[in-house]
Formats: C-alpha cells, sequence, structure tokens
C-alpha cells in the first residue's frame, strides 16, 4: 500500500500556528455566544410566561372583587367590570357575562366548570387561558375565565434572538479579528527569527540575535537559536576540517601513484595488458584527484555575499563547454538566463561537470543545456538523447559508490549532488524526460 490517500479524499494542507489559535479563539467564542443566546432565549421564554400568567391573575382577581362587592343575594356581574377576553360562568357552568375571541370559545367552555385554578392554551397557542373559581360574600359560586393573548410576548422573544444573533455574530468578528491582530504582532516575530536563522545556517554562520538575557519568551528563544546556530557552526566547521585535513592526507599518495604510472608509460611498456593495467591506474587516480579537489573546494567554500560569490550562467556555460567531446553536438539553449546564482562559479562548475560528463558518455548524438530564472532560484537542465535511466536504478544513482553503468566509479553524481548541496542547491532526474535529464535547483541572489 502507498502513503496516497484513497479516491475522492482530498489531502489538507497543514494549518499554522497562527491560524490553529485564531480558529480556537474563534470556535471558543462561538460555542460561548450560543450557549448565552440560548441561556437568554430560555430567560426570556421564561420571563414572558410569568408575565402573562401574572396578568391575567391581576386580571381575574380585579374582576372577582368587582363581582364579589356586587353580588349582594345572587351572583350579579356589573355590566363595566368585565374586559374583552374575559367571562363569567355560574357554578353550573352556564356563561353570564363577558366574551372571548371565538377560535378559544371552546376553550374556554371547557374551562367553565372547574374547580381549581387551571390554565390553558388556545388552539394555535396565541392566547392563553386562565380559569379562576370563586366564591361571593353570599354564597353564590362561580368560575372566571380571563385570555391573554400572547404574541406581543412571542415577538419581543423573537426581536431578542435577532439581536442576540446579531450580537453574537459582531462578537465572534470582533474576536476574529483581535485575534489576528495579536497572534500576528506576537508571532511576527518569530517568524522573522526562524527565517533568518535559516538563512544564517545556509549561508553566514557569524550572524546572531543576541537579545540578552532570556526576560521574556522572545529572548528566551533568540538565546535557544543562537545555541543552535552554535552548534551548527561549530558542526560545519568540524566536517569541513576533516575533509580538509583527509583530502589532504589523500592528496600526495595519489600524486604518487599518478606519476608513477604515468613515468612507466612514458617508459614504454611492451606488454598491452601491462599497458591497459596503467592507463587504468592513472585515469583512477586523476579521477579520485579530482574528487579530492571537489571536497577541498567544498571545505574551503567562503560564506560572504559579495559579487565575487555568485555567478551567472553564462559564466559557468564556457568551462562546461569545454568538457564535450567532438563527436556530440551541442544545443544550447541558456542564453535568456540572467539572474545570478548564489554560489562561486568554480564551485558551480564543480557541481555540474559531472552531469556534463555522465551526459557526453550515453549521448547518441546531441546534449541539450536549458536554463530558466524563476521567483527564488535558477534552473538549469542537462539532458541527452541516450538510452536514459533504467527505473530500477534511478533511486540510486545519486548513492555515491553505486556503479550503475560502465564507465567510471560510481561517485560522479553524488559527489556532484552533495556540491550542489553545499551551496543551497540540489540536482534531481526528471523521469519524464526522453532520454536522461538532470533538473539544478541553484540559489538566487
Amino acid at each position: 500500500m502507498t502513503g496516497e490517500p484513497p479516491a475522492g479524499v482530498r489531502r489538507l494542507a497543514p494549518r499554522s500556528f497562527r491560524s490553529k489559535i485564531v480558529l480556537s479563539t474563534v470556535g471558543l467564542m462561538t460555542v460561548a455566544m450560543v450557549l448565552m443566546g440560548l441561556g437568554i432565549q430560555l430567560l426570556l421564554a421564561r420571563t414572558a410566561q410569568n408575565d402573562i400568567n401574572t396578568v391575567l391573575d391581576d386580571r381575574a382577581s380585579a374582576v372577582i372583587r368587582v363581582i364579589s362587592q356586587a353580588s349582594k343575594d345572587r351572583l350579579t356581574v356589573p355590566p363595566d367590570s368585565l374586559e374583552p377576553g374575559m367571562e363569567v360562568f355560574d357554578s353550573d357552568g352556564r356563561l353570564i357575562a363577558g366574551t372571548v375571541e371565538r377560535d378559544v370559545r371552546d376553550a374556554a367552555q371547557d374551562l367553565a366548570s372547574s374547580t381549581s385554578q387551571r390554565t390553558r392554551t388556545g388552539p394555535h397557542d396565541e392566547e392563553k387561558l386562565l380559569s379562576v373559581p370563586f366564591t361571593t360574600p353570599s354564597g353564590s359560586g362561580g368560575v372566571i375565565v380571563v385570555s391573554q393573548e400572547t404574541g406581543p410576548y412571542e415577538r419581543s422573544e423573537f426581536y431578542a434572538l435577532l439581536a442576540t444573533l446579531g450580537i453574537g455574530v459582531l462578537v465572534v468578528a470582533f474576536t476574529a479579528l483581535f485575534a489576528l491582530r495579536v497572534t500576528r504582532q506576537a508571532l511576527e516575530p518569530v517568524t522573522q527569527m526562524a527565517q533568518r536563522a535559516t538563512e544564517w545556517s545556509e549561508h553566514d554562520l557569524s550572524h546572531r540575535f543576541a537579545l540578552g538575557p532570556p526576560t521574556n519568551e522572545l529572548a528566551s528563544l533568540g538565546n535557544t537559536l543562537d545555541q543552535l546556530l552554535d552548534r551548527v557552526a561549530s558542526a560545519i566547521r568540524n566536517e569541513q576540517r576533516l575533509t580538509a585535513e583527509l583530502a589532504h592526507e589523500l592528496r600526495t599518495p595519489l600524486t604518487n601513484i599518478q606519476g608513477s604510472a604515468g613515468l612507466a608509460l612514458m617508459r614504454g611498456v611492451r606488454d598491452d595488458e601491462d599497458r591497459e593495467d596503467f592507463e587504468e591506474i592513472a585515469a583512477s587516480a586523476r579521477e579520485m584527484s579530482t574528487v579530492i579537489r571537489t571536497l577541498l573546494d567544498i571545505a574551503r567554500v567562503g560564506t560572504g555575499t559579495g559579487e565575487e560569490q555568485t555567478c551567472t550562467v553564462a559564466d559557468v556555460m564556457p568551462r562546461l563547454l569545454a568538457q564535450l567531446d567532438e563527436r556530440v553536438d551541442v544545443d544550447d539553449r541558456t542564453a535568456g538566463s540572467t539572474g545570478r546564482i548564489a554560489a562561486p562559479r568554480d564551485l558551480v562548475v564543480r557541481a555540474l561537470a559531472p552531469l556534463v560528463d555522465n551526459a557526453v558518455r550515453h549521448a547518441r548524438t546531441v546534449v541539450t543545456f536549458r536554463a530558466a530564472d524563476l521567483a527564488d532560484h535558477v534552473e538549469l537542465v542537462v539532458a541527452d538523447d541516450g538510452p536514459g535511466v533504467d527505473a530500477t536504478i534511478s533511486e540510486m544513482i545519486f548513492t555515491p559508490g553505486a556503479t550503475h553503468d560502465t564507465g567510471g566509479a560510481g561517485l560522479g553524481l553524488g559527489i556532484a549532488r552533495r556540491v550542489a548541496r553545499s551551496f543551497g542547491a540540489d540536482i534531481e532526474l526528471d523521469s519524464d524526460a526522453d532520454g536522461a535529464a538532470f533538473v539544478v535547483t541553484m540559489p538566487r541572489r
């Protein structure tokens, strides 16, 4: 199985730390506003019901007092004591006075025989009714039914809901803007420090933040990055020193081997097999000398940023073209590149020379060079019209010591990538090209 997502599943892009903070803050505030809105609505609903019940109780109590005062001998309802939405029934459930809305008359009639205080809503939940049994001083009994429209209270709740939603949206939007501003101000120095640390680690290890004692988080981070840069610089210096020492120690015996093989060939070797052996020894010694010089170049490369530490494709091409064999044609398409490469010319040539040598050995008729200036790097392609690279060895051609063809010691492409990466470049094989094509991406100044 591969690491690819299933069909139809899109791989999500990683979120930045700042976006995670903002999303978390906005999500938390949204949940808080939703809970607060629900609480407000529940409180308003409860308050509205209490207000309706209070109004019904007050209206019923007022009418009962008036009826009690007017009922000396029998149940008497003064004509002007009832408001619309009130009905008075006697103890047998017969309507004596008053009127209610047509939609709730049946509900009022059902409440006429109540023996205790009861409430009921209308058929459309737009009115609420309250029945209150009473007994006058004269001993007459009856029931008063009072209705109250609930629409105004429900509209108030609805308007409150709209207001809560509007305020919630504004609060969440303000929270998002505030979180963006705060996180940008808080994390921008961290982003700049990370970028500078990356740039310094690649180009100039002498720079430090030097923010002083770690009195706050940024100063602590700067102190940590300074210590990290110190360790990186120390490791690189140790590696360069070891590489230089090993290369220096190997140069003398290789020079002796190459000189001895050359002298033997100059004196003349009668046996053909012996001559081939001496020629192979001399060629291998020259190749090893080239590798050692390259390692020394890597160890000695400076970190300055002056003009002498940069070059263009036009500066590099003459030395690359000098390596070409007369039996192959050259298709040079690099004239349009003018971007400056952030590396010395000699080091760039060292990185590209094994690619050109590989192209010459495998090309049938032509070697092609292409160059393009992109936003942050210069891209150079070295291609040939040969048989290309077998897919079975495409993953190991850059491994030092892995022999993948009939010539060389298997060190060229591995050393080429090592040299390229020493100044921030890289070399990749274009597996889709006809023949062999190596793409070199080099950082622009």
